[in-house]
């Protein structure tokens, strides 16, 4: 979770979408680190709150869904997705390796 994930330039106002990352400064790092946490600790408090963990989740996961589709468009939307389910499967994994091993 600790990476930062640098996103394509968003695709309204571009003649043609590219593959190109964006260089980001080490504030914008910060900044982007910063608001990633912070939405991220505010679900886990509704969802431990609630006592309603998949229904944060979906709602979160609809929003982002379709925010980004609307922003980069079905294809980087789908492909971040699935980085996204990759990663919790690779964390997964490296907890029941590390399980494992104690």
């Amino acid at each position: 979770m600790g990476e930062v994930i640098q996103f394509n330039q968003y695709r309204t106002g571009l003649e043609t979408v590219t593959n190109d990352r964006i260089a980001l400064s080490k504030n914008d790092v910060h900044k982007v680190e910063h608001i990633r946490d912070s939405i991220e600790t505010a679900l886990e408090k509704v969802a431990k709150l609630e006592n309603m963990p998949l229904t944060v989740a979906m709602a979160a996961g609809r929003y982002a869904a379709m925010r980004m589709f609307k922003l980069q468009g079905r294809a980087e939307t789908m492909a971040f997705m699935d980085q996204c389910v990759v990663t919790a499967e690779l964390c997964d994994d490296l907890m029941q390796h590390l399980d494992e091993d104690a």
